[in-house]
């Protein structure tokens, strides 16, 4: 990164002038003359702070209307080693794309300090944003949801300090999915309603977006009218069949109207869901969101012949789903529960342990968690002492790795207390109390 080294502050205006394909003319902003440029240019004369101002702001106006997602700053004219930082800057997005287009998503350790050290020393506004989104991408897909979100937040911050960015809102889109990913479900909705309210020029796609994403935070608050609202919106905004969103819509749909009982209205909503897939026949993702919500209506139909037919379906999309390390290890814990209903211990007990597995190997924390507690249920109905035991092996193994806060040490200390004074009624009744309460006392 030495091209700067023999470079003038002229020398250089010209070098970004002549990169960016802008004539002279083009970045006087009617405030200064053309040749008053060229003598910049040719060092005839000094480049002032004001001068630097008014050719960045045309600079960016002219880059705007060709819609390039480029922002020139005084200082990039006026430093020529701050704009080699900055095309040293692009040569890290576009290595960080790389990985993204390759499917490698395990960034080396020392490529990442090396980033962050570089980001440190530059004051690039415009490019940590770019560059934190693109890393935050690539910890979405190896499933690091805390350093996503670290690096989303990173990039939305940095993103502010340009109000001309006109995408910030696909950031926030992401963060929103971050928190309905990690069970912060207000936090995805008064963030989604910032996002639709943030930015007037978003795609109708992207709004269709916004409105699903809050619709599946109020689902998963078990508030289905809520979500119906949000899904209607939706629907105005992505009306095209062939896209997928539009088939997840309806099967988001579908989901209210199981949680409000009215299992016609659901089962119609997934037909036609599946109607859709038709043209989307590498879909298998959303094969296996039709069938796994539909079983859900026939488990509260108590239709055992429908539960066995459509779990036989999921079986068949069962290896795809392999591939979409995102879905499968709920997807394994789904199967666990349909095989409970149907009474096939056998079966439910192998995928809890293959979901436990699954949920280990990609740092689920919270899926680890239900796992476990539905593997402490299955042998506890049981009697099976042994395999008590081994979920409790899992259960120490799992806590040891979990951040202890203070309502936790106080729960687990007052029961201890209670235990050494042989006082275990009001212990079961303390532990009781957590169980009930979801939580800590």
């Amino acid at each position: 990164m030495n091209e700067s080294i023999s470079l003038s502050v002229g020398q250089n205006l010209k070098r970004i002038r002549k990169e960016l394909n802008l004539k002279q003319y083009a970045i006087t902003g009617g405030k200064i003359t053309r040749n008053l440029i060229s003598l910049i240019e040719n060092d005839k004369t000094p480049l002032y702070e004001d001068n630097a101002k008014i050719i960045a702001e045309t600079m960016n106006i002219a880059l705007e209307e060709k819609k390039l997602d480029i922002i020139i700053e005084p200082e990039d004219i006026l430093n020529p080693a701050r704009y080699d930082a900055k095309k040293r800057a692009d040569e890290y997005i576009e290595e960080l794309k790389n990985f993204l287009d390759e499917k490698n998503f395990e960034i080396k350790e020392e490529k990442l300090e090396e980033i962050e050290r570089f980001l440190n020393h530059w004051n690039l506004s415009d490019k940590k944003a770019t560059i934190y989104e693109l890393i935050g991408d690539l910890c979405y897909y190896k499933h690091d949801l805390d350093n996503e979100y670290k690096y989303l937040t990173r990039a939305l911050d940095y993103s502010f300090i340009y109000p001309q960015k006109k995408d910030v809102y696909k950031i926030v889109l992401k963060l929103v999915a971050n928190y309905i990913n990690t069970g912060k479900y207000e936090e995805a909705i008064r963030l989604g309603n910032f996002g639709l309210g943030s930015q007037k020029e978003m795609t109708d796609r992207s709004k269709g977006l916004f409105y699903y994403n809050i619709g599946l935070a109020y689902s998963h608050l078990n508030r289905p009218d809520n979500c119906l609202d949000q899904v209607n919106m939706a629907k105005k905004y992505i009306k095209n069949v062939n896209d997928n969103v539009a088939i997840r819509i309806m099967i988001l749909e579908g989901n209210s109207f199981t949680k409000k009982k009215e299992y016609d209205k659901a089962l119609e909503a997934y037909a036609h869901a599946l109607e859709m897939l038709r043209d989307h026949q590498n879909d298998y993702e959303g094969l296996y969101l039709v069938y796994i919500n539909s079983i859900e209506v026939f488990i509260n139909q108590k239709n055992h012949s429908k539960v066995t037919e459509y779990l036989d379906l999921i079986m068949d999309v069962f290896p795809h789903l392999t591939k979409m390390p995102h879905y499968i290890t709920n997807a394994y814990l789904d199967v666990s529960d349909a095989y409970s209903f149907l009474k096939k211990y056998d079966s439910c007990e192998k995928y809890l342990k293959i979901a436990l597995k699954s949920a280990k190997n990609k740092n689920e924390k919270e899926l680890q968690s239900r796992i476990l507690l539905k593997m402490f249920d299955f042998y506890t109905e049981r009697d099976e002492d042994e395999k008590i035991d081994y979920v409790m092996r899992e259960l120490t193994e799992y806590i040891s790795n979990i951040p202890k806060d203070d309502k936790t040490a106080l729960s687990a200390k007052l029961i201890l207390y209670y235990l050494k004074d042989k006082d275990e009624e009001k212990a079961k009744k303390l532990a009781q109390k957590i169980i009930n309460k979801g939580g800590n006392v």
